[in-house]
């Protein structure tokens, strides 16, 4: 086992993945880690689809490591996929002057699209055996660098008994993190929020599928109409720091 030191570590991380959100990205240092599990956390109409179809993008960047040759898979359980509007954005994208300016190929807005592939899961089941087959795509594409569920809690809360929801979950987890370990991936998943009652007869909006998965990803962007905050939950937004113009609390 080879001993590297900090430093080492540090200089020779890749370039982030820029989510577009000036304060987001400065505040997590680029964008998004590679090899890390990111979850967005927002009512309908939020953002999260639309963040998630830039991310596909942008990480076929040049500055990013892999450059025009990074692919994503986009795993979609609610149809909230639009490719029309992916294709407006790649659109935008190579014609903004301060990408064009960047060193490297620049790939075309076509080029772009076929490098995203879309999986269309109808069930929990369906999600589960395409993350599977996940090992057998990244043999063929060992570019996928981008893995997007779209949406995680969609799919769990498809499952009516409790505890075949959480034993799911925790499988899904599993083979995600297996993946990741051995590919170098980073997982972006969507979640909803819901009502939950709290103590004397109080209603809180959360975050659902519970703790246990808010313990395994590695942090939580939740995409609200006054702003993003970074943190896994919400009992700790009145510890906030203000970072350009989006509030940030609790990164854990």
């Amino acid at each position: 086992m080879e001993l590297k030191s900090a430093k080492c570590l540090k200089y020779a991380k890749s370039a982030n993945i820029a989510t577009d959100i000036s304060g987001l990205d400065q505040y997590l240092n680029g964008g998004l880690q590679q090899g890390k599990v990111y979850e967005l956390v927002g009512r309908a109409g939020s953002g999260k689809t639309q963040l998630c179809m830039r991310l596909c993008l942008n990480i076929q960047l040049p500055q990013y490591e892999y450059g025009s040759e990074a692919k994503a898979i986009y795993f979609d359980t609610r149809k909230d996929f639009d490719p029309i509007r992916l294709k407006e954005l790649a659109e935008e994208l190579v014609t903004r002057p301060s990408v064009r300016q960047t060193s490297g190929l620049l790939p075309t807005a076509t080029e772009m699209l076929r490098n995203v592939f879309y999986v269309d899961c109808h069930t929990a089941a369906h999600l589960v055996a395409g993350l599977l087959n996940c090992y057998k795509y990244l043999a063929r594409e060992p570019n996928i660098k981008l893995i997007i569920v779209d949406s995680i809690s969609f799919a769990i809360r498809s499952l009516d008994n409790i505890l075949a929801r959480t034993e799911l979950l925790m499988e899904l987890h599993t083979v995600m993190r297996k993946l990741q370990m051995k590919h170098n991936l980073t997982f972006v998943l969507t979640n909803n929020l819901a009502f939950r009652r709290k103590r004397r007869r109080r209603f809180e909006l959360e975050a659902v599928l519970g703790q246990k998965h808010a313990q395994i990803i590695n942090k939580r962007i939740w995409l609200m109409k006054n702003g993003c905050f970074l943190g896994k939950w919400s009992k700790t937004k009145s510890e906030f720091l203000l970072v350009t113009h989006f509030w940030a609390f609790d990164e854990i």
